[in-house]
């Protein structure tokens, strides 16, 4: 009888009744399926890999983009696909991937759908005490003000509003100066004042904006975008542009690389986030694209795939 463990962040809304939901489904596929609980010291990394270890052949991550991130940290390159439930604030990888947010669905997608390659993000970040910091990321890690916004969104907050507490912590810095930041892009090195720098593996948002339009999760790139506003108005672009209305030339630029690296301009290191997790300050952020590392169970019928897929030259 196949084996499947279902890691669960119990703080996450719902997440006891998901878990229900996902033995049930389960065992009607015929799985022996087990429960391994996240906690403060072990986030769903560690769960993961004792899974794989058991021999299982599937996992599902029920929580945020947190838990996913920590499973899918132990499932990248392996070839056990990954099934998602998303119970967190924003479910930014899980929208990217159009999964469905819908309990039901949700749950059977998670046990049944097709398995699909995509890509993952690595990071590296450096700190001032010669610290080194080696992660995956699924979405986004963002240097300047949209990491300070996630420092400031509370804990609280973020359970009341969701995720429009992430865009309420960022409206209070729309007028503060931005950061000198030096950055080189693949083999292009160039140095902007920015109020953020985003480095995207996927670049969609709630609400149906997308920062990059045209990208996708499993495209082997990842999209760096310098945000440098000189006024409210050009907030006004950049939201259009999210939307697919507009342009925002000169305030958005972007560029699609496979490895970029970060640093401040001056000694003050730069605050970061990876995937809406506030990271402290860092001198340096190394970032790289993982092609096709990950297989996640989707909807609808998409090529299998086995193993690990080596990135597109």
């Amino acid at each position: 009888m196949p084996a499947l463990t279902v890691v669960a962040n119990p703080t996450s809304r719902g997440s006891a009744g998901a878990v229900e939901d996902v033995l049930r489904a389960a065992a009607a596929r015929g799985w022996d399926a087990r429960v391994a609980r996240t906690t403060v010291a072990e986030t769903g990394e560690a769960q993961a890999r004792r899974a794989l270890a058991a021999g299982d052949a599937a996992v599902v991550a029920v929580g945020g983009d947190g838990t996913v991130r920590a499973v899918a940290t132990a499932l990248a390159g392996t070839g056990v696909p990954l099934g998602i439930v998303p119970r967190g604030t924003a479910n930014l990888f899980a929208r990217n991937l159009g999964l469905p947010l819908a309990a039901s669905a949700a749950v059977a997608t998670a046990v049944a759908g097709e398995p699909r390659a995509v890509d993952l993000g690595t990071c590296v970040l450096h700190r001032a005490d010669g610290r080194a910091d080696a992660q995956r990321f699924l979405v986004v890690v963002g240097v300047g003000h949209d990491a300070l916004a996630i420092e400031a969104a509370s804990l609280r907050r973020k359970h009341r509003l969701g995720w429009p507490a992430y865009v309420a912590a960022g409206l209070g810095r729309l007028r503060l100066p931005g950061f000198r930041v030096h950055g080189i892009l693949d083999d292009e090195a160039a140095t902007a004042e920015a109020w953020s720098v985003l480095v995207h593996n996927a670049a969609g948002l709630p609400a149906g904006l997308r920062v990059v339009p045209g990208t996708s999760v499993d495209d082997g790139l990842l999209h760096v975008v310098t945000v440098t506003p000189r006024r409210v108005q050009d907030w006004a672009r950049i939201a259009a542009s999210g939307a697919g209305l507009g342009r925002a030339d000169g305030v958005l630029g972007t560029r699609a690389v496979r490895r970029a690296l970060l640093a401040p301009v001056g000694a003050e290191p730069l605050p970061v986030q990876v995937d809406g997790d506030a990271e402290g300050r860092a001198v340096r952020i190394e970032a790289a694209v993982e092609a096709g590392a990950l297989l996640v169970r989707a909807p609808g019928r998409r090529p299998a795939a086995t193993g690990r897929i080596e990135s597109r030259r």
